[in-house]
């Protein structure tokens, strides 16, 4: 199924948005999650649906990027601080029809496992090249200097940068 005949609309876009802390909730549980809009000439977008499409219920959930695999889509995000972490990390959930989304509940796609990356692993892009998968993310280490990092579904050797 295409995505007009699953949202009525041939543009789907996902973004992130604040939670609502109007309900005097402690500024240390505020979150963000992923929404979903949709538009007919992408111009003109209108949110689609009244929950968002990926939500947790403390921290960061944020930064989608698809990808299509056969039938199967691929929504890879970026979590931080959910509760009891200080890390950032990404994640992934699948659907089959853009609006229904299954979280995936196994251990963190990349978290920080290197002094490159020691504090945050996190805002993914996912690419398949030459049968080969990519997974680019931002790398911070414990000093806050950023990098881009890339972990392959084949061992590519080890970068000297």
């Amino acid at each position: 199924m295409g995505r007009k005949e699953n949202t009525g609309h041939p543009f789907v876009m996902y973004y992130n948005a604040n939670g609502d802390t109007s309900n005097n909730t402690p500024k240390w549980r505020w979150f963000e999650r992923i929404g979903m809009a949709v538009s007919d000439d992408m111009v003109h977008w209108k949110r689609f649906g009244i929950e968002p499409v990926m939500h947790h219920r403390i921290g960061l959930t944020g930064d989608a990027v698809l990808q299509k695999m056969g039938d199967l889509w691929v929504m890879f995000y970026f979590g931080a601080f959910w509760e009891g972490r200080k890390d950032a990390f990404n994640r992934f959930a699948c659907s089959y029809d853009l609006v229904h989304w299954t979280d995936w509940q196994g251990e963190d796609l990349i978290r920080p496992s290197a002094p490159f990356d020691d504090k945050y692993a996190h805002k993914s892009f996912v690419v398949k090249h030459n049968g080969i998968v990519y997974h680019f993310y931002c790398a911070v280490d414990k000093k806050d200097r950023r990098g881009i990092a890339v972990a392959t579904s084949k061992d590519k050797g080890s970068s000297k940068l």
